[in-house]
């Protein structure tokens, strides 16, 4: 009789140990444009220095999967046309030096299939690990400056890191 209270015993003991199955780690899979691409917290400022808007911006791989070309998409357009920043094209980027540029890019922005409407961009870098943000976690920073033929003779700078998706930042 004292072997039939073991048995429940030994069969969680047998259960514990096949049931211990590991698994190993998952390989992560990165965009054709990593650790370039991303969503990025935003400041753009006229010539003047002065916030014309701050804003999310986006990098995103293309749909051929290149590793030297990007789409950069900033702000939202509106009808009345008043905003400078809002622009969306695919651009040139170098994943070794984590920069990027493009001259005369057809701007998209407002999710149009063509445009006469151009803008270019000059000194793009994004440094790893190059920003603190408000909430205090170290993020990516991002920076470069561009025109937007809509707005002939102007300049804008744009400063920000990459979003973390605390309420603070």
């Amino acid at each position: 009789m004292r072997q039939v209270r073991y048995i429940p015993f030994l069969f969680l003991l047998l259960l514990g140990f096949f049931s211990c199955e590991t698994y190993g780690d998952y390989e992560i899979e990165h965009s054709s444009i990593h650790p370039l691409g991303g969503r990025y917290r935003m400041t753009v400022t006229d010539e003047a220095g002065t916030e014309v808007i701050r804003t999310f911006g986006d990098i995103a791989n293309t749909s051929d999967e290149s590793t030297t070309q990007c789409w950069l998409r900033i702000g939202a357009y509106n009808t009345s046309g008043t905003n400078a920043y809002a622009i969306n094209g695919k651009i040139n980027c170098d994943l070794s030096t984590l920069t990027f540029s493009g001259a005369n890019i057809e701007n998209l922005a407002g999710n149009v299939t063509s445009s006469t409407n151009t803008f270019t961009v000059t000194d793009g870098k994004l440094t790893l690990k190059g920003v603190t943000t408000p909430s205090g976690t170290v993020s990516d920073a991002i920076s470069f400056t561009f025109t937007n033929s809509r707005f002939p003779g102007k300049t804008y700078k744009v400063a920000g890191y990459r979003y973390t998706g605390w309420a603070e930042d």
